[in-house]
């Protein structure tokens, strides 16, 4: 649970991309030297490149050098940093690294692909990281956040600390939690209202589910009312958005997230954003 005061960066899947994730440390750091208490969760898949194929296939959209093991360095140094500040989050890539399914988006096996690549201590960092990760966090102005979208399964939103990584290890439930929380797409309106409304009256009052996973060349999409993903992989980079929310704010819908004020642009376009 975030605290009800100050502001909150979110952002989704930069999948090894270091020039995005330096743009959005760039607007963290400037936020925390304005005096303003400030929260960043990234909201998983922070691994895993495009590979030379599909840079070559569509480089408007993937023509970046994967740095993902300098990424895991880098969250793990600012993590230490701030480590009541800074929140990350499960995404399906991540969790292939600590007793996850394999993702097979650019390589038959992305998980050895990168491994193999690695240093051991940067294994060591990534296994680190993702080991620490949550699978969910809840923003006190009305959001509730994850990398996946998931359904209305769940019972008590604490069930999620009883979920154990490796993903054979937990009973038919938990495993099921930590499918939906990390590998759904997104829901239909009605089973978003659901969830929404359990973990309402179980925890605090949410009224949008913002969740990464998916793709949009828009840079943001919103299935209902009640379901955002502001999009960094697979947009171009002028289109790749993130949110900066107030906590101490309230949002009743998606609608109330708005263009260049809570929807901001990595890359410049609008006021005071982390690269223009």
């Amino acid at each position: 649970m975030l605290p009800a005061r100050g502001r909150a960066l979110i952002s989704a899947d930069l999948h090894g991309n270091f020039a995005d994730f330096e743009a959005l440390r760039r607007r963290f750091e400037a936020l925390r030297a304005g005096g303003d208490e400030v929260h960043w969760v990234l909201l998983g898949d922070l691994v895993h490149g495009p590979s030379p194929a599909a840079r070559a296939r569509r480089p408007a959209l993937f023509d970046y050098d994967d740095a993902s093991p300098e990424l895991v360095e880098a969250v793990l140094e600012l993590r230490r940093r701030h480590p009541d500040n800074v929140h990350v989050l499960l995404g399906n890539h991540d969790h292939g690294h600590v007793g996850g399914v394999h993702t097979q988006k650019f390589y038959d096996d992305e998980v050895v692909t990168l491994e193999i690549r690695c240093t051991r201590a940067q294994r060591a960092a990534i296994r680190e990281l993702f080991g620490e990760a949550l699978l969910s966090a809840i923003a006190p102005c009305g959001l509730l956040l994850a990398h996946g979208c998931p359904d209305d399964h769940i019972r008590r939103y604490a069930d999620l600390d009883d979920v154990d990584l490796r993903f054979e290890a937990n009973d038919p439930y938990h495993r099921h939690l930590l499918a939906t929380f990390t590998r759904s797409y997104g829901q239909r309106a009605e089973v978003t209202r659901r969830l929404l409304a359990q973990i309402s009256e179980d925890v605090a009052p949410v009224q949008v589910m913002v969740h990464g996973h998916d793709v949009d060349e828009d840079g943001w999409y919103s299935e209902s009312e009640h379901q955002l993903s502001a999009v960094i992989f697979g947009a171009p980079p002028a289109a790749k958005r993130y949110l900066e929310v107030d906590l101490s704010a309230r949002y009743a819908g998606a609608s109330a997230l708005r263009e260049g004020i809570e929807l901001r642009r990595i890359h410049g376009g609008d006021p005071e954003t982390a690269g223009g």
